[in-house]
């Protein structure tokens, strides 16, 4: 996957990270523009039942779809692209292409890490040249060395990447997350603060 690529999936998924900490507290039925900027447009709106928000990011860059979609199914190093995610171990394999996972979720002092039991399915249209990847929360016994870790089970996510045109792929990453716990639900985002590719 080149520099490009990657640099823009670390950087949405830092967005998504970042999220856990933000509370809008205006409501919100329908999607609304958040931020614009860096080549990534974020947009965010109610989650019904919860006090955290849900977001959509979309971004177009240069890359080779079937290097993504290498990348996106190599679910146990997604530790090594997705930010706040320390370690990935599948507990049961469903089929070549579903899974459901443990996540663990590294947080900054004086947060807790998390872990989440996550399903993960995905599927690649190589006619269509489009994949999509889908996760949620999934019921299943966390093992003994992870178990003193607080739980996420209030989760869910997406990526849809499309080609666009030779060479050009269009990302859309969409979640939402609850983190729970000790984190105080009133810190407020003033507007996602996405960081420049240079900082990976």
């Amino acid at each position: 996957m080149s520099d490009n690529g990657l640099c823009m999936i670390k950087l949405m998924s830092s967005v998504f990270c970042f999220f856990w900490f933000s509370v809008i507290l205006s409501s919100q039925k329908d999607w609304q523009v958040v931020s614009s900027q860096e080549d990534i447009t974020l947009w965010t709106k109610d989650f019904k039942g919860s006090t955290v928000k849900q977001f959509k990011l979309k971004t177009s860059v240069k890359d080779d779809i079937n290097i993504v979609y290498s990348v996106l199914k190599d679910v146990e190093n997604m530790h090594l692209w997705y930010d706040r995610v320390t370690s990935v171990n599948l507990l049961h394999k469903v089929s070549d292409n579903e899974g459901i996972y443990l996540l663990e979720y590294g947080l900054p002092f004086p947060f807790e890490n998390r872990v989440a039991t996550i399903s993960g399915k995905i599927n690649y249209d190589t006619l269509n040249k489009k994949i999509e990847v889908l996760t949620n929360y999934s019921p299943f016994k966390i093992p003994k060395q992870k178990s003193g870790l607080l739980p996420i089970t209030e989760i869910q996510s997406s990526w849809q990447v499309s080609k666009k045109s030779e060479g050009v792929i269009e990302i859309i990453h969409s979640g939402h997350m609850n983190p729970g716990g000790n984190i105080p639900l009133w810190l407020v985002n003033d507007g996602v603060n996405i960081r420049a590719c240079k900082n990976y």
